[in-house]
């Protein structure tokens, strides 16, 4: 990967302490979406490593003070979140983020995301590290059609202030070459480090006995990820395999309408008993899904680094997904993975029927991106990485 310029692991470094801003569930086993997943295990990693003092800023519309758990070695503080705080210009979640930031009194704040969060730590004085995670706009543009008055503001605020965050930041690290094609301003702006995201470790020690013709889709249901294509994708593949099916593991609370729609659509196909919908499962219940499914299955419309692929390469299964955003760099097509262009349910098929017919193929696949996921996303070695940005970044 040649557009990986990271820092070397520093195995000797000196005592640190860290406000990383960014969501962290209450149920640390029960995570929602690629953000979260990497900031808990980023954390936990972190905090193993010696000298290192890890306190997470979480915001949250639940409390009305800072309030303060412990989670083994790391400590997350609740920071009051309003419910409508962009009609305030998130004002008062910067306010909040910045007095939690100062009772910490870190080294380093660590910023993950964009927003208010990178806002607070560009502005508390300290040296500060921000890690990009997505694209705003490309979210907005694909979440804005078809969508209401009040969707498209929140979105249009959310991409300025993203715009504006971000133009501030001197120490990026980012994720995914496809941020750089998207923000190629980034590079006038400051230090770029390229990092990728951590896989929590126990998923590289899953022995998988695969079980034939299951495909599992872990990703939720909302329409940026593409669902109702792949479930028209895998008409085609069921109407030629009566024993495949499919599980969605995600959850359908963010966007009611479209998961109805995924339904429809399954009845629709007389696929009821082969699609099954399971909810958002614990870290546990989806390794125990890579274990036993033959592929995993994403027809995104728009990503940028999906943590679920990364799990799935180092849990040794096959990925079959759309080359779209960041997707492309973690796949190659017909090595690493399959890949198809986004919306081709036709071309979506294919790969599935080739990854469901050809065992031999699946194997290749599979081997191939577990040996490639060490090196890339073992949090040990992202954790080294990150810190000795951190190390950096107090030196300047």
């Amino acid at each position: 990967m040649a557009w990986l310029n990271m820092p070397p692991p520093a195995p000797d470094a000196a005592p640190c302490r860290v406000a990383m801003l960014g969501q962290y569930p209450a149920d640390p086993t029960r995570i929602v979406g690629g953000v979260e997943a990497v900031v808990v295990t980023l954390a936990r990693e972190l905090a193993s490593l010696p000298g290192m003092e890890i306190h997470v800023l979480s915001g949250s519309p639940a409390v009305s003070q800072i309030t303060q758990e412990q989670h083994g070695r790391v400590t997350v503080h609740r920071v009051p979140e309003m419910r409508l705080g962009r009609l305030f210009l998130l004002r008062t979640d910067w306010w909040w983020l910045r007095r939690a930031i100062r009772s910490v009194a870190p080294d380093v704040v660590h910023a993950h995301s964009a927003g208010a969060n990178v806002d607070a730590a560009l502005s508390s004085g300290l040296p500060a590290v921000v890690t990009i995670h997505g694209v705003v706009a490309q979210e907005a543009r694909l979440a804005s059609q078809g969508g209401s008055l009040a969707g498209r503001l929140r979105w249009t605020f959310d991409r300025v202030y993203e715009r504006y965050s971000l133009a501030r930041a001197q120490n990026i690290i980012v994720i995914s070459p496809y941020l750089l094609r998207e923000f190629p301003w980034l590079a006038r702006r400051g230090r770029i480090t390229a990092i990728e995201n951590p896989v929590d470790a126990a998923f590289f020690d899953i022995a998988r006995t695969p079980a034939p013709a299951t495909l599992l889709c872990p990703g939720r249901i909302i329409s940026r990820k593409g669902i109702l294509d792949l479930i028209h994708a895998f008409a085609q593949v069921a109407a030629a395999d009566e024993r495949v099916e499919l599980r969605l593991a995600g959850e359908m609370g963010a966007e009611p309408a479209y998961g109805a729609a995924c339904v429809q659509a399954v009845q629709a196909h007389g696929l009821h008993g082969r699609v099954h919908f399971l909810g958002s499962l614990s870290a546990a219940a989806m390794r125990a899904e890579l274990t036993r499914c033959t592929a995993v299955a994403l027809a995104a419309h728009q990503e940028t680094a999906p943590v679920t692929i990364a799990e799935a390469m180092a849990a040794g299964c096959p990925v079959v997904a759309t080359a779209v955003g960041g997707v492309p760099d973690m796949i190659e097509h017909g090595r690493t993975g399959l890949l198809s262009p986004a919306a081709d349910i036709n071309g979506l098929a294919t790969n599935l029927r080739r990854v469901l017919d050809d065992p031999a193929l699946a194997l290749r696949l599979a081997a191939a991106a577990r040996a490639e996921a060490a090196g890339r996303f073992h949090p040990l070695a992202v954790a080294l990485r990150t810190r000795a940005v951190y190390q950096q970044v107090r030196q300047r």
